[in-house]
């Protein structure tokens, strides 16, 4: 299974509330500070992270 991590809190929320389950929380391994959102990667997923850039 592919995974994406998501660092934004807003936009884990989004993906969240639209279906989308949140698989683990944990520290970001670039900055141990960042607390990152892993989820299951799909086409759905995908299609979400872009329109949410569109923004």
């Amino acid at each position: 299974m592919k995974t994406k991590a998501i660092r934004s809190l807003r936009l884990a929320n989004e993906l969240a509330a639209s279906g989308h389950k949140i698989l683990k929380v944990e520290h970001s391994r670039e900055s141990p500070d960042f607390t990152v959102f892993i989820f299951e990667d799909s086409p759905a997923l995908q299609a979400m992270l872009t329109q949410s850039r569109r923004r």
